[in-house]
């Protein structure tokens, strides 16, 4: 589609890196706790207090190779991952005055030593197990790369054309930069993983008959949900989903000078902000929900909103309508709720009164993602989610386990690299329950150089 006179400024990566003098100062705030509460935060298992401390001291790259022994996703966590509500809200330093800019040190970190450059581990011989992972997003790729760095003949079959799942199609390049995470996801094939693009499997059966000898589903969520609002056939309404990855893959959807994004989660905020990015010079976004029951990330909402973005709370939508087939308008209605903190549609009651329209050249609604595919034989929720055993990640299915949003119905990047990680030590268990690992598979753990550190 036609531009809006975006330029590379305005989508340029927000944020910056610390010079070496700033992060070393920045280190040197911690208190290095006897035990520390950062990194019981942390669900990929990052050493929080041995990272800050090694840039304290001025080794940068032991910090990269570090973090990554745990996270291979050093840069892409320290811009996207919030910390602010995990290692930092953890931080004993935040009871003097403010925490330790963990985030910002990881980010530093990860810019020292990208993926293409760091070092590979010591990896171990003599595995033949073959794992088929579903999925190259943040949980397929953790289950793929702690599975190689043990010793297995890793396969990943990735639906679209590109690595990455959300952080190469969902997360705006002011937010996250397609060469970074291009470098960081060049690691994981480093590690000796095959990835196939643009294959589907959804056989984990027909997979395992195969000759495999585990399967790791890792998929996302890829179905988005509308709200079914009259007016949604219109010129100009877009889904989230697809509108992001538009963006992320370089193009420029018309969006005109007025939008309005429905919703409230930090996907509806990121496309507000690329909204403002590709010209439009009012964005509205409209929640069910009041500014404090948010479920986007605070610190996200009050950069949109200083930014320009205005929000509605506290509204529901009733209609999209238009003028010669595009989008003119948006029509919505203050509400209550019937049982105070049941956040959902139908737990809302319109306020008679509040009824109010809005200029719009287009909507984007941004309310959801559900499963898309299905796998027979694997005993999923209502939802259509993956019901596993929360400590192994392993399904219904012997030798089948999975990981990420489609189990968790939607969380951030390093929680589902977390799950992906959880996920392989399942496989790794099975196996040797199976009685298919041998002994240097057995010594695999402690060949590759993560030790203590991988949990």
């Amino acid at each position: 589609m036609a531009g809006n006179g975006r330029n590379a400024v305005e989508f340029a990566e927000s944020g910056r890196t610390y010079s070496p003098h700033e992060a070393v100062l920045e280190a040197s705030r911690c208190l290095m706790c006897e035990e520390p509460p950062c990194n019981d935060g942390c669900p990929a298992g990052v050493d929080v207090r041995r990272f800050v401390r090694k840039i304290r001291f001025g080794n940068f790259r032991g910090a990269a190779r570090l973090i990554r022994r745990a996270n291979l996703m050093v840069g892409i966590c320290g811009r996207v991952c919030p910390q602010e509500i995990l290692c930092m809200e953890n931080c004993t330093r935040g009871n003097l005055d403010s925490p330790i800019d963990i985030a910002g040190l990881q980010r530093f970190a990860g810019d020292v030593e990208l993926g293409e450059l760091a070092p590979l581990p010591e990896l171990p011989s003599g595995r033949s197990e073959k794992v088929a992972v579903l999925g190259a997003g943040p949980a397929g790729l953790g289950a793929a790369a702690e599975l190689a760095k043990q010793g297995f003949r890793v396969e990943v079959f990735e639906k679209s054309d590109l690595m990455g799942g959300v952080l190469s199609r969902g997360i705006p390049p002011y937010r996250l930069e397609r060469p970074l995470v291009e470098s960081e996801l060049a690691y994981v094939k480093r590690l000796g993983v095959q990835v196939h693009l643009g294959r589907s499997e959804k056989d984990a059966r027909g997979l395992l008959d195969s000759g495999l000898d585990a399967v790791v589903i890792g998929v996302g969520l890829y179905r988005p949900y509308t709200v079914g609002l009259p007016g949604e056939d219109l010129t100009g309404v877009f889904v989230a989903s697809d509108f992001l990855e538009e963006v992320a893959r370089g193009g420029e959807p018309e969006v005109g000078d007025s939008v309005v994004v429905i919703g409230g989660g930090n996907v509806a905020v990121d496309a507000a902000m690329t909204a403002l990015r590709l010209g439009a010079s009012r964005v509205h976004l409209c929640s069910l929900e009041s500014f404090e029951e948010l479920p986007a990330f605070r610190s996200e909402v009050e950069a949109a909103m200083s930014e320009g973005v205005e929000l509605h709370p506290r509204t529901r939508p009733l209609a999209i309508v238009g003028d010669g087939g595009r989008v003119s308008a948006y029509e919505g209605v203050g509400i209550t709720w019937k049982e105070p903190g049941l956040l959902v549609p139908s737990n809302a009651v319109d306020v008679p009164g509040t009824e109010f329209r809005l200029v719009a050249t287009s909507v984007i609604e941004a309310i959801g993602q559900g499963v898309l595919d299905r796998y027979e034989g694997i005993d999923t929720d209502q939802r259509g989610l993956i019901s596993v055993d929360s400590d192994t990640m392993a399904t219904s299915m012997p030798g089948v386990f999975a990981a990420g949003d489609v189990v968790s119905g939607g969380a951030t990047a390093v929680q589902a690299y977390a799950e992906g990680k959880r996920a392989a030590e399942g496989v790794v268990a099975y196996l040797e329950r199976r009685g298919g690992a041998g002994p240097e598979a057995d010594s695999g753990g402690e060949a590759s150089g993560d030790g203590g550190d991988r949990r």
